[in-house]
């Protein structure tokens, strides 16, 4: 991840975290979304899916998740 991006939101739960990044993006806060489930043997093997926000959008972002947790 490059410098100045910050993990506001993980889960085991990729779904929720496609969530979490589209409601930002709805809210004008730019956000990238890494999925760290791993298939290389052709199983799937669970892992998390996290969203980054740059720095300057942290305090907005957790409060948007925060605000939202009940939909997840």
């Amino acid at each position: 991840m490059e410098k100045g991006w910050e993990k506001v939101f993980e889960s085991r739960d990729a779904l929720a975290a496609e969530f979490i990044k589209s409601m930002l993006f709805e809210n004008e806060i730019p956000a990238v979304m890494i999925n760290k489930t791993d298939s290389s043997l052709g199983i799937l093997i669970p892992g998390k899916a996290e969203v980054y926000v740059h720095e300057e959008n942290i305090s907005a972002a957790k409060k948007l998740i925060d605000e939202n947790e009940n939909n997840l």
